[in-house]
């Protein structure tokens, strides 16, 4: 029972509380003040519910409509949706489904270059990209995906095909539409559909007695968006990605959790008008999932045009390549991110550290000890950081203790300056090390100054 139903039944249950004590008092009551009293109780039945409709009106979900509607068997679904929706009504041995076919959208996507990125399906694989609207938020038994978006390209331009469901009766024929279109080899693109679009469609064929299509790849871009840009994104949804990722801003949009009511609706009987808003979201969404392989592979598919990106992207692309073993890639792009290390941007800085941090685990300290050098040049706690490892550097490897004893003088100034500034952890990290280091270099210092007396 709803909220609303729950405060309609109370209301009337005290009502007839009223009515009922009213009645065992009254037994002097003349029959004109019963019949007064009558018409008081149906009013006020006729206030609260009037009150209790209109108080869920803006929220409550769209009433249906049974009036004038017509038949609501399968074919009049398929038929009134199609009209809807401006698509094709087609029938087939397991039933009928809706197929919508937009103009093509110009889209131009290097496939070698952007194979280049980690992570990154094949270029000769066929990619399709899928979005579902889905009767729930859940991964129940109970949740239909009554709208499968799927883009491919063709050349220079991505081809998008909706798939529609007119009632549940007739999913068998949506999912075997579905599999004739996933081709043979192919590679799917989402967001989140790893663990949602995918899953919940493989339950439906499974639940229908059937085996769900082969792809020989899922590129999920939620998770390549969160390794790469979540550290310059308020949060990982697709059109906040939109807006600040690929600079663009939607019209007026139908919130996600609405969408199940407005399907749920058109069965019943209402207007298939609201379904042509669910169908531009999820056509939006497609369009949005190749755009984002297009962002990726002009800004980042290559060693030239990854110079114009912005540094923190190019950390977190540099660590996504040494996780492939591609160090000397990863190097590329720590080195063109660093080089912004004498102004004020903090991810240059981190660049550096991990810059060094990863030539030291390849063995090549010489360049990162340069690398260390180059870090004290940095604003901030950062700059403490490559003091204490140039203090490491000279205590054992030159064998300098007085520049290493410098080095942590340099790495506490730098803790002065930066005071209040910073990361609160970074600072206590770095001043125990100061504080142990400063501790051993001066036993150290006092033996080596008793052994030269002597």
């Amino acid at each position: 029972m709803s909220v609303d139903a729950a405060r309609l039944q109370r209301r009337l249950d005290d009502l007839r509380r009223i009515r009922t004590a009213t009645d065992v008092a009254g037994d002097t009551a003349t029959a004109g003040d019963a019949a007064l009293h009558d018409g008081e109780d149906a009013a006020e039945i006729r206030r609260v519910i009037a009150a209790v409709v209109a108080a869920a009106e803006p929220f409550g979900t769209p009433r249906p409509v049974w009036q004038g509607t017509g038949p609501l068997d399968p074919a009049s679904l398929a038929q009134r949706l199609a009209a809807g929706v401006d698509g094709d009504a087609i029938e087939t041995r397991h039933g009928w489904y809706v197929r919508r076919e937009l103009r093509p959208t110009y889209l131009p996507l290097n496939r070698d270059r952007l194979s280049t990125l980690p992570g990154m399906p094949h270029p000769d694989a066929p990619l399709l990209c899928l979005d579902t609207e889905t009767t729930g938020l859940g991964s129940a038994a109970g949740t239909v995906a009554f709208m499968v978006g799927l883009g491919w390209w063709d050349g220079d331009r991505m081809r998008l095909v909706q798939l529609l469901l007119p009632d549940h009766s007739e999913e068998a024929a949506l999912l075997d539409a579905l599999a004739d279109m996933i081709p043979p080899g192919a590679c799917l693109v989402t967001y989140n559909g790893r663990t949602f679009d995918w899953p919940l469609l493989e339950t439906r064929y499974r639940m229908g007695r059937r085996r769900p299509p082969s792809i020989d790849g899922h590129l999920d871009l939620l998770l390549l968006v969160r390794r790469l840009f979540r550290h310059r994104l308020p949060d990982a949804r697709l059109q906040t990605v939109e807006r600040h990722l690929l600079r663009r801003h939607r019209t007026p949009d139908i919130p996600s959790w609405q969408i199940p009511a407005v399907y749920y609706s058109f069965l019943r009987g209402g207007p298939p008008g609201p379904i042509r808003v669910v169908a531009r979201h999820n056509a939006e969404d497609v369009i949005t999932l190749g755009r984002i392989l297009s962002h990726l592979e002009r800004g980042y598919g290559e060693d030239e045009v990854r110079r114009r990106a912005p540094a923190g992207d190019l950390v977190r692309l540099a660590r996504l390549l040494r996780h492939e073993d591609r160090a000397e890639e990863a190097i590329g792009c720590l080195e063109v991110a660093a080089e912004g290390i004498e102004g004020t941007d903090p991810d240059a800085a981190l660049a550096a550290v991990e810059l060094a941090r990863l030539l030291r685990r390849l063995g090549r300290t010489a360049e990162a000890g340069v690398a260390w050098s180059r870090l004290v040049t940095a604003p901030g706690l950062l700059a403490g950081l490559g003091w204490i490892e140039l203090a490491k550097e000279r205590e054992h490897r030159q064998r300098d203790l007085s520049g290493a004893w410098a080095a942590t003088d340099e790495a506490l100034m730098t803790l002065y300056r930066s005071r209040g500034n910073g990361s609160a952890m970074l600072r206590r990290g770095i001043e125990a090390d100061v504080a142990k280091r400063r501790v051993r270099l001066a036993r150290k210092l006092e033996r080596q100054t008793a052994t030269n007396r002597d």
